[in-house]
């Protein structure tokens, strides 16, 4: 896919349907905003000491980066209200981005960001976290 595609899913597609569904969200009483991002995205891990620091995450990584400060913006922009905002990465999953060559369950993804999205009121806000049980407890990402 071409730099433009890429971020035109990753990073103006999630802005346009945000604000689009930000009505909605105003009006919900427990409004949840859960960005699908990627440990790619992360300026710690692509360039510290781990595994994703040899990777070559090219327009992907770049794109998910940008989706990781729209999500703190977002996050900043609704720090007084009801609204909770964070990113979530699913890890290495089938899809068809990688020819199902992911080691992790499309299942198992969507249902970390189902339960990111079902958090109480009293739930992490402007945070970037991991899969597995228990994630937004306790395990987070750094940006």
């Amino acid at each position: 896919a071409t730099t433009r595609k890429v971020f035109e899913t990753n990073v103006i597609g999630v802005v346009a349907v945000t604000n689009a569904f930000l009505p909605l969200l105003r009006a919900s009483a427990s409004p949840r905003i859960v960005n699908v991002s990627s440990e790619v995205g992360s300026f710690d891990f692509m360039t510290g000491d781990n595994e994703f620091s040899a990777m070559q995450g090219g327009a992907y990584a770049a794109s998910k980066s940008a989706l990781n400060m729209l999500t703190i913006s977002y996050a900043k922009e609704f720090k007084d209200g009801p609204v909770k905002v964070n990113a979530m990465t699913p890890g290495y999953t089938k899809t068809d981005l990688n020819d199902n060559q992911g080691w992790r369950d499309p299942a198992i993804s969507a249902k970390v960001a189902i339960d990111l999205a079902l958090i109480e009121d009293d739930g992490p806000h402007g945070g970037f976290f991991q899969e597995g049980l228990e994630y937004h407890k306790d395990t987070t990402v750094p940006w």
